[in-house]
């Protein structure tokens, strides 16, 4: 193992005999010449980071389209300077990415030329790879969605609203990580769960309130670390009388008591512990909330890989792959990639490649079985395409090679694209969320910074301190009111079916802008990154993903077994 240094935050990090080997295995190889891939240049953290400031999954802006001129919803912004046609156009006939093919120029850097591409070859509205939408315009990086508002990155939702990562849900509201559940609001990381709120990494729980690392529970509250548990109020059984006595007595609809239990649960919970990190069924493997893997190293909210490492929030069937964040889905031999999925293979440096593709260096948006492409924009069903322009097998590979090598002579080759070609704002990226930055601090390290505020248009304007503490006495016309903020003063609304939720469930109305609450979120998830600390039972010293001087009781997965299941 060697040590070098970060050329971008300054601290040390390893380089693996297994990662040499990998990147040797992953460099392509062309006309029978290896075109070798160097080592990382800079650490983890500032390598996802690279990645994440292209990745635009949650910011959206009306605008028109450039096509047809008719109003569209879209992650790009109005003044951008990029051509944006609405997704039916873009994946129809009236669309062909050829169209905009132009020669590579050796005297200047690979980047910047693929800048001028991006703003020259049309980009779809938002992120998606199909049209089957149902009245859901306001989402994006989805598939398969009916009846959804301001939900990301996910897939298969009905009557989803404010959320982000979630596969197989039905009426949740207000969630970060969610899979096969409904009737859900406020939860982080649970699976398999029905009516539960304010919970989070839960699984196979169902009418329970303010839940943490429970398996299996029902009617429960307050509660952490257990294990098929009914009727218990801060872990402690009660009977079923008792139970719905104190939920009928949960002034669930007042902000006021929302806001004291919350204070009291968090209390209860830096009392229980927690483990080391999280995962279930894994091997060899080293991260957090890592299930079902194999021999994957440094990777963190993944399920299903066998032979990775650094790869964060993939899931189900990566293989073999390094340095990839989201999606996943059935990759191998991928590397330094973002949102890449569905049986892709030898991809390096890919933002937004799907479904069959494989032997993509550099390029962005290109799907359905593309292969050969190199610093493409846009290419389905095709090969053999550099810089959008469509060359014979054996002109492709003399000329790929020829800009490969021109790659390596600058410095590109191996490394993602720099920040400043990415097509949002720093603050507009999931980079914000994994990496808060302010703007000057962004700017300074060679990040953009978006400054566009679109205005909210409303009847009136109030304050979240002067909304009722009760639900029950919040009107129908606060649909047409702006509420401020509490913490950033945005103004933001409510929409109707919010609104019935809220009612329904016996909910406050949030004093937060939707945003917030997602940064609000983020916040119960671990870094992606380990520690070593010992373990607050035995002493032994142990990888966490808890930072040493973090108030929670953490135990090594030894000592955690003992103490929930005896």
């Amino acid at each position: 193992m060697v040590q070098t240094t970060c050329t971008t935050c300054g601290t040390t990090f390893p380089i693996t005999p297994e990662e040499i080997e990998f990147l040797n295995r992953v460099s392509p190889i062309i006309n029978d010449k290896k075109l070798s891939l160097p080592s990382p240049i800079d650490c983890f953290d500032c390598r996802l980071q690279r990645r994440l400031a292209f990745y635009n999954s949650r910011t959206l802006y009306n605008r028109k389209c450039d096509h047809s001129g008719k109003q569209i919803v879209s992650i790009y912004k109005p003044d951008s300077p990029f051509v944006v046609y609405d997704k039916d156009i873009w994946f129809s006939d009236k669309h062909n990415a050829l169209d905009y093919g132009r020669d590579f120029d050796f005297n200047r850097p690979f980047f910047e030329q693929f800048r001028e591409l991006l703003e020259t070859a049309p980009l779809p509205n938002i992120a998606v790879i199909g049209t089957e939408n149902i009245n859901s315009d306001y989402t994006n990086d989805n598939l398969t969605l009916k009846n959804c508002y301001l939900i990301f990155d996910g897939e298969q939702a009905e009557d989803g609203y404010y959320g982000h990562t979630f596969v197989r849900i039905k009426s949740c509201m207000d969630f970060l990580a969610i899979e096969n559940s409904e009737l859900c609001y406020e939860c982080t990381h649970c699976y398999n769960c029905y009516n539960t709120k304010f919970s989070r990494f839960c699984h196979n729980c169902q009418d329970s309130w303010f839940l943490r690392d429970c398996i299996g529970c029902k009617k429960c509250f307050g509660c952490a670390n257990l294990h098929k548990k009914e009727y218990h109020i801060f872990n402690k059984p009660h009977s079923k009388e008792e139970y719905e006595e104190f939920i009928n007595n949960f002034e669930s609809n007042k902000q006021s008591v929302i806001n004291e239990m919350k204070n009291k649960v968090e209390e209860f919970f830096l009392t229980q512990p927690v483990k080391a990190t999280r995962g279930i069924q894994t091997q060899d493997s080293t991260g957090d909330n890592l299930n079902h893997s194999k021999n994957a190293q440094h990777c963190f909210d993944c399920n299903e890989l066998h032979d990775c490492a650094y790869c964060t929030d993939c899931i189900t069937g990566a293989k073999d792959s390094r340095d990839v964040h989201i999606w996943g889905t059935k990759m191998e031999l991928c590397y330094n990639s973002c949102v890449i999925g569905i049986n892709v293979r030898n991809v390096i440096s890919g933002y937004y490649i799907s479904r069959g593709c494989s032997n993509v260096y550099y390029s962005y948006f290109c799907d359905r079985t593309s292969s050969n492409l190199l610093g493409c924009v846009g290419i389905e069903h095709d090969n053999n395409i550099i810089f959008n322009k469509k060359y014979s097998e054996d002109e492709y590979n003399d000329l790929a090679t020829r800009i490969i090598e021109h790659m390596q002579s600058t410095g590109e080759w191996g490394q993602f694209f720099p920040p400043e070609i990415s097509c949002f704002g720093y603050n507009e990226t999931m980079a914000q969320s994994f990496f808060p930055l302010e703007r000057e601090e962004a700017l300074s390290n060679g990040f953009q910074w978006n400054d566009y505020d679109p205005p909210v248009e409303a009847d009136k304007t109030i304050e979240a301190a002067q909304l009722p503490d009760s639900t029950d006495d919040i009107p129908d016309d606060v649909l047409n009111w702006a509420i401020k903020c509490e913490e950033t003063g945005r103004p933001f609304r409510l929409i109707k079916q919010e609104l019935a939720f809220y009612r329904n469930h016996k909910l406050p109305i949030p004093r937060r802008h939707p945003d917030q609450r997602h940064f609000d979120r983020f916040e119960y998830k671990n870094p992606y990154r380990l520690w070593k600390r010992k373990c607050n039972k035995c002493g032994t010293e142990m990888d966490t993903a808890y930072a040493p001087g973090r108030p929670e009781k953490v135990y090594c997965e030894s000592c955690y077994h003992k103490e929930v299941y005896g």
